[in-house]
């Protein structure tokens, strides 16, 4: 019998818990592997969507798996746009050295934010890595 009472606590913890919440708490704490758990299941409850496969993004950023992090992000892309989002996607092309696909990124961060010093200068970073080749 506790069995199923734990059964039924877990799952009326699963329909109540704010997993975007969780994942920002975690985040926080540097858990990002546990982040990204609780934002793909954000993603799957509806809840902020566009953030949490952001925030999974920055997660993935910082466990240096950039391969997932752009799909995470261009996920994000895919719901809202945000000039931060299209600055994390530039750098994650920088990372993997796709200096083309970094500068189209942080010129779409810069169209929608100009005030963005980082942006301004990734890519004259950018720009001046592409002319010494």
């Amino acid at each position: 019998m506790s069995i199923i009472i734990m059964n039924l606590y877990f799952i009326l913890m699963e329909e109540t818990m704010n997993f975007f919440s969780e994942g920002n708490k975690l985040y926080n704490s540097q858990d990002y592997l546990r982040a990204i758990d609780c934002y793909k299941r954000a993603v799957a409850k509806k809840e902020n969507e566009a953030c949490s496969y952001y925030n999974a993004g920055v997660c993935f950023i910082k466990l240096k798996d950039y391969d997932n992090a752009i799909t995470m992000i261009q996920n994000a892309l895919s719901l809202q746009k945000d000039s931060k989002y299209y600055f994390n996607l530039g750098y994650c092309y920088a990372m993997k050295e796709d200096s083309n696909k970094a500068l189209v990124n942080f010129n779409m961060a810069w169209a929608l934010n100009n005030d963005d010093d980082d942006c301004e200068k990734a890519i004259k970073l950018i720009t001046s890595k592409i002319r010494n080749k």
